[in-house]
């Protein structure tokens, strides 16, 4: 294993890709995103680790909360695939990970860049470095993650201009983002209360920053690039009511968690946003994908690169631009 004390991670970089075809699919991002979920960094299907003197190139630091594992797909592109909270099953053999990253969490919940976020970015940086120099171009290099992931993915992609898919993000600090994308892509699935928080998604407040209504990039923590929500309308429906229950009795702050809980369990789940993308899963586990809801019709989108899928969102009135 390589990690980021073998080597000093180059400094950040100012390449912007331009969205074109040549990107990983839905199922691959996914894919990668869902494998930082499991021990002993199992490849996602029909992939192979990026290595360095023979070595997968993965990262893992328990101080701050992030994990990362870097693959390489069947077309040849570099996938940087960051952990969710919790690490899954790897809450087994690093427990103390879920502490770092729930304070994590909990920044970004209060619009606050924690050291995760630098971190994320120098491994980002230093994978680059270390593709280039074999012979891979930074416009075959992409982000993903999921949850707490997905947010380390977005945060990257912002300073560096990477593409890729944040799954289930929250917003970021609007100060973060200098410019706006179209090749990266947040996935919200609707009634997901992690994804939904943030000041470009109607649905969450007032528990959450305020809504800035007309695109995405407005208030004081929107995403970044474009989104794209999915699943059941009525779920983000419920999630509203939710809230506005909330704010007529603030009182009762334990049922509003209970309920943020329900709704965490029920929609934020990899294994949800795979059945709803048509996405089938490999490495999967009941433990980690088999929970939450599935009942939202499946929108086969598995096999689309990340314009394609854009082009499909935007076909179905599901895409929000910047």
């Amino acid at each position: 294993m390589v990690t980021m004390s073998d080597a000093r991670a180059s400094g950040n970089y100012a390449s912007r890709q331009v969205a074109t075809a040549a990107t990983p699919t839905v199922s691959e991002l996914l894919n990668a995103s869902n494998a930082e979920y499991f021990i002993g960094n199992p490849a996602p299907v029909g992939m192979k680790p990026f290595k360095i003197f023979g070595l997968p190139v993965t990262y893992t630091n328990t101080a701050d909360g992030v994990s990362a594992s870097v693959w390489v797909t069947a077309e040849n592109q570099v996938i940087i695939a960051y952990q969710g909270t919790s690490g899954g099953e790897n809450l087994l053999v690093d427990p103390g990970i879920l502490i770092t990253q729930i304070i994590d969490d909990f920044d970004a919940a209060t619009v606050t860049n924690p050291p995760a976020y630098t971190d994320a970015l120098n491994f980002a940086n230093y994978v680059v470095g270390a593709a280039n120099a074999q012979g891979y171009s930074t416009a075959n290099i992409f982000v993903t993650g999921h949850s707490l992931g997905g947010i380390e993915a977005e945060y990257v992609a912002s300073q560096t201009g990477l593409g890729g898919i944040g799954f289930e993000p929250t917003g970021l600090p609007a100060k973060d983002i200098k410019t706006q994308a179209t090749n990266f892509v947040n996935t919200v699935e609707y009634g997901d209360p992690v994804a939904s928080y943030s000041s470009d998604v109607s649905g969450e407040q007032p528990f959450c920053p305020p809504y800035t209504a007309g695109s995405a990039g407005g208030g004081p923590d929107p995403h970044y690039g474009l989104i794209i929500e999915f699943g059941s309308p009525a779920d983000q429906a419920t999630m509203t009511k939710d809230m506005a229950n909330w704010q007529k009795s603030k009182s009762d702050d334990t049922a509003t968690l209970a309920n943020w809980v329900g709704l965490l369990l029920a929609h934020h789940i990899p294994g949800v946003q795979a059945h709803d993308l048509g996405v089938t899963l490999n490495p999967y586990s009941a433990i980690v994908d088999g929970i939450g809801v599935k009942t939202a019709p499946v929108w086969n989108v598995a096999n689309l690169t990340i314009p394609q899928f854009v082009q499909a969102a935007a076909a179905k009135g599901l895409l929000v631009t910047p």
